[in-house]
């Protein structure tokens, strides 16, 4: 079992530009389909009837879909609430965007937390009668905060230090998807 920091800092831009490989470019550059250089993942893309996270373990799928969480909430942190300088930002990382499926609702971006209602997702009556074991993001959540806590905050002191990264964080934190036990939520 690979421990999240391991997996962020070692394997998960692998996997991502893995992931990115499998998916056609109509999909993956959607709200830049004329500059290819703006990534999106739909969200059906991150579900099992797409298999793209097929060359993932169990253990890694749950590793990336948290990974993935923490992309995308700082890519929308960014922009929401610190838009001034987003521009910087966006240059210097180059996050995908996270939005919804075609033909409804392809223009929105999602929540990032929808990332893991997407990953353990099922089709509503499978060919082969198969089952599977839903992912677990509980722990690797709570396993990974501090990790991506140090990695944001170090981020905005080297690369964008006009933006509060204690402030920052505290609005990445009101989005958490589940109630931490190991972090107060004044802090």
């Amino acid at each position: 079992m690979t421990n999240f920091e391991t997996y962020y800092l070692t394997k998960f831009r692998q996997d991502i530009n893995q992931f990115f490989s499998t998916i056609p470019d109509q999909s993956k550059f959607h709200e830049d389909n004329q500059n290819k250089q703006t990534l999106s993942i739909q969200y059906e893309r991150l579900t099992r009837e797409f298999d793209h996270l097929n060359f993932l373990s169990a253990d890694d799928k749950a590793n990336f879909g948290v990974a993935l969480f923490f992309t995308v909430l700082v890519d929308e942190v960014c922009y929401t609430h610190f838009n001034s300088n987003y521009e910087t930002f966006r240059r210097l990382t180059l996050y995908p965007k996270f939005i919804g499926n075609c033909l409804s609702w392809c223009h929105y971006h999602l929540h990032p937390r929808d990332i893991f209602n997407a990953m353990n997702q099922t089709q509503i009556k499978s060919q082969d009668n198969t089952s599977f074991n839903r992912l677990d993001f509980y722990d690797k959540f709570n396993e990974a905060i501090p990790i991506m806590k140090t990695e944001i905050l170090n981020f905005f002191k080297q690369y964008l230090s006009d933006v509060d990264e204690q402030q920052f964080w505290k609005k990445c934190k009101i989005e958490f998807p589940y109630i931490i036990n190991n972090e107060k939520t004044d802090e």
